[in-house]
């Protein structure tokens, strides 16, 4: 008779995961680190991630849902389009990414490692797909044609971060908006006008203040 699962087990592995992830980055990281570090055995862990991907979905899903709640519950702006929680959602996990010295070892990892970049790509538009209706598509094949897309948008914008980092240059997010929204303007149901209005509203200490709350809720205790 297999092992049940407990909820509650799988959480705290989970959470313990996410600060050794943070500490030493995706590849340094194994799943005898995450055992010794949770005081479990390594089947443990494995019988509840059978692959480090799993980690990743679980980061992403868990890193996107604390986003969206921290501007639902604090940011004084009401969205008029189907897009701008969307795009607020984006600068915000932005500052997180690119801000954080709590995720410096992990985002050297997602930017240096193509399979690490793709498969976070992959879970934050599943992520998307799952929890917003920002795309209208009425046919699979609309839906795997807006998901290529995509795909394109977050890809280039890896791509221009690791080469802002690698040149030492300031990240341009006029042209990383300008880019994105000309790509994505063939499934926008109508024109998304609120970038200058959210960007104003996500002000420095806003954003700071916001950093500190992510952090709080994504790296909790275990």
């Amino acid at each position: 008779m297999a092992r049940p699962k407990k909820p509650e087990e799988r959480r705290r592995i989970r959470d313990v995961a996410f600060n050794v992830f943070a500490r030493k980055g995706l590849e340094s990281t194994s799943f005898s680190d995450i055992a010794k570090e949770a005081s479990v055995s390594k089947s443990l862990v494995q019988y509840y991630f059978p692959k480090k991907e799993q980690f990743v979905s679980d980061f992403i899903d868990r890193s996107l849902t604390i986003t969206e709640e921290i501007i639902e519950e604090d940011l004084d702006y009401e969205f008029k389009h189907e897009l701008a929680k969307l795009f607020a959602m984006g600068l915000a996990q932005f500052h997180f990414s690119i801000n954080n010295k709590a995720l410096d070892a992990m985002r050297m990892d997602i930017l240096r490692d193509r399979g690490s970049t793709e498969v976070v790509v992959r879970y934050a538009i599943d992520w998307i797909f799952k929890h917003t209706t920002v795309f209208p598509l009425e046919t699979q094949e609309e839906e795997d044609m807006a998901k290529k897309t995509i795909v394109y948008v977050i890809g280039g914008t890896f791509d221009y971060l690791y080469d802002c980092m690698l040149y030492d240059v300031d990240f341009d997010l006029d042209f990383l908006f300008f880019a994105s929204t000309a790509i994505m303007k063939p499934y926008l149901t109508n024109p998304f006008g609120e970038a200058e209005a959210i960007k104003e509203a996500l002000s420095p200490e806003w954003l700071d203040a916001a950093l500190k709350k992510y952090n709080e809720r994504l790296f909790v205790e275990a």
